[in-house]
């Protein structure tokens, strides 16, 4: 029998000390943090454990994201609903159907994040076992084990490393959801993907469920979704390559990444920040199409003394607490702004009049290196 690696071993004996483990991921998660969360689930329950749950705090907000976790056979406890804060989702679709107190179980797994990031909402009464991440690590990071590898494209990839070397292959669902979160957070292997993502990304290709792929994919969305991107390209400002947008009130907290990586493709864009406002807080997003952007270091700059960021390369977010506690909204919105073009060197600058304005036999302003005639 082929020896395990190191890693695993250690991994496997601080879970060990755990019966009853929660594996949690950021708030909000997105397609990367559920499969990373649920591979971690199937992992665990290959070796040995019996009592396995998955936890989430905040919204199930995209649909894309409740589809997949719908096709799942396990649901995902949402721990404001274990701690009574909370009746379900906001539509009123529970999501959540076990709910059981939190000192029912006794370690945390914590996957596509990190304590102390600002956007994981901890337990206080549970301690952390393990983490599993593919962002920045933090420093005073403290977990029983950690592996935080950044050089991943996908937290998915990282977890799957640990599937490799317990002779285990996904399912045609958890491969489904695998390819989907790779494919999602590296945008097709475009953005920040390692040598893994991709390997993996094809390996997975021929155990995917590709009509379940293209349902979650391509989930209904509500009239809110088209209502919020109406918003943010009547507000939109753009100054030379950097464009601004205020989404409003946000229907979903991830509302403005989505609509950031939407507005990067703008021809003349190479640096996209969307916000908006969701209970309380001034939430944004910010992406970038230059090499080595650093968007995370950007983020925690625009933020500094004020909020809370943090991200990898070409994309990052971060959030503002408002009034009653924080700042009015208004202000808050024309300092982000400022602070956002005094990052980019464009403090002072006019905007562009209609940054959506159809220019007469034009085709496209971005120079892809040949005549589009």
């Amino acid at each position: 029998m082929r020896r395990r690696p190191e890693r695993l071993n250690r991994f496997l004996s601080v879970l060990g000390a755990y019966s009853h483990p929660l594996i949690l991921t950021h708030n909000n998660p997105d397609p990367d943090a559920i499969a990373s969360a649920w591979g971690m689930k199937k992992l665990l329950e290959n070796n040995g454990w019996n009592e396995v749950t998955l936890g989430y705090s905040g919204l199930l907000g995209r649909a894309e994201n409740r589809a997949l976790v719908k096709a799942l056979s396990e649901p995902f406890i949402r721990l404001e609903d274990l701690e009574g804060q909370s009746g379900g989702e906001p539509d009123g679709r529970r999501l959540s159907t076990r709910p059981m107190p939190l000192d029912a179980y006794d370690g945390l797994v914590i996957v596509d994040g990190q304590p102390g990031a600002g956007n994981i909402s901890l337990p206080a009464s549970i301690p952390v076992a393990a983490v599993l991440d593919h962002h920045p690590r933090l420093q005073n990071l403290s977990a029983d084990f950690i592996d935080v590898r950044p050089a991943f494209g996908a937290c998915t990839a990282l977890v799957y490393e640990y599937f490799k070397q317990c002779d285990l292959e996904p399912d045609k669902i958890t491969a489904t959801a695998f390819y989907y979160a790779i494919r999602t957070e590296t945008q097709e292997l475009g953005r920040e993907a390692d040598y893994r993502d991709r390997w993996l990304f094809r390996h997975l290709a021929h155990r995917v469920d590709w009509i379940l792929l293209h349902s979650i994919a391509h989930a209904p969305v509500p009239r809110s979704y088209y209502a919020t991107f109406k918003i943010a390209l009547e507000r939109a400002r753009l100054y030379r390559d950097a464009i601004f947008a205020d989404a409003g009130e946000l229907p979903i907290p991830d509302a403005s990444a989505e609509i950031a990586d939407w507005l990067l493709r703008l021809d003349e864009v190479k640096w996209a920040l969307c916000c908006g406002t969701y209970r309380g807080r001034l939430l944004f997003s910010l992406r970038s199409l230059v090499i080595d952007a650093r968007c995370g270091a950007i983020a925690v700059r625009i933020v500094e003394n004020w909020g809370l960021a943090g991200g990898h390369g070409s994309m990052a977010g971060g959030q503002i607490k408002l009034a009653p506690s924080g700042y009015n909204r208004n202000t808050a919105l024309a300092e982000l702004e400022r602070r956002y073009l005094a990052v980019m060197g464009y403090s002072g600058e006019t905007p562009v009049e209609d940054p959506f304005a159809i220019v007469p036999g034009e085709l496209s302003r971005r120079k892809f290196g040949a005549d589009l005639a």
